[in-house]
């Protein structure tokens, strides 16, 4: 695949150690891709050559005019250089990949750790802007209230479309009226809100041992492993 190169025309800071970086092409179009895929992003040097390159989920809906990353800040060699990037940089791009794609299905759970919300976010916004009929939930896990991403978002996602549901738990506080979950993920809460788990299509992704646990929740649920797609970073 060939490197693109693509203008940073929005970075954010919405939540503590998260950029989100909205990316448009110099020349050309964003090719075809299908939510839940990732691209490469390449840091480039004086002459446009790649000298470093990592994958990340696009958040952005296929529809959208631009491409959206919410990366992690975790101190990486590519995330230390993503750290100096500033609106009017140029990024390089190359993609899309992956195989974790929601293609239309119409009963649907998603299971989220921290910035693994992407490929999810990418999907809601899809099933709401084609109004897909059916039952959509999301498990979002992540440490604090103040590190929950596309808040805002998720509660109007829910408003538009009446068969998207939101579950967030918060795995390092237990808030003053907080009236999500808390704790990790686990089979207990995935039965207590998808009591049917066998009968919907599941799609997981975040650290790798979190990915390992559900599968294994799921397994425990009799959902078939066919039904299951999976990806880890980190």
């Amino acid at each position: 695949m060939a490197i693109e190169r693509y203008k940073v025309i929005q970075v954010d800071s919405p939540v503590p150690d998260v950029r989100v970086f909205r990316l448009r092409p110099v020349s050309g179009d964003i090719p075809p891709y299908v939510p839940g895929q990732f691209f490469f992003l390449h840091r480039l040097d004086a002459n446009g050559a790649s000298i470093l390159k990592r994958p990340y989920s696009v958040a952005s809906a296929p529809s959208m005019a631009y491409l959206e990353f919410a990366i992690d800040m975790v101190k990486g060699q590519m995330t230390s250089q993503l750290e100096k990037i500033r609106a009017g940089d140029i990024l390089g791009v190359e993609g899309p990949a992956g195989h974790m794609t929601y293609k239309n299905e119409q009963n649907a759970a998603f299971v989220a750790g921290g910035t693994g919300i992407s490929p999810f976010i990418s999907m809601l916004r899809q099933i709401t802007e084609k109004n897909i009929q059916g039952r959509f939930v999301l498990f979002y896990s992540t440490r604090t209230r103040d590190h929950i991403l596309f808040s805002g978002e998720l509660k109007a996602l829910q408003k538009k479309h009446p068969g998207i549901e939101v579950v967030i738990t918060l795995t390092r506080e237990t808030p003053d009226g907080w009236a999500g979950e808390c704790g990790r993920v686990n089979r207990e809460m995935l039965s207590r809100h998808v009591p049917t788990a066998r009968e919907l299509d599941w799609f997981v992704c975040g650290p790798p041992g979190m990915v390992k646990a559900i599968r294994e929740c799921l397994v425990a649920l009799s959902v078939d492993p066919k039904k299951l797609r999976m990806e880890g970073w980190g």
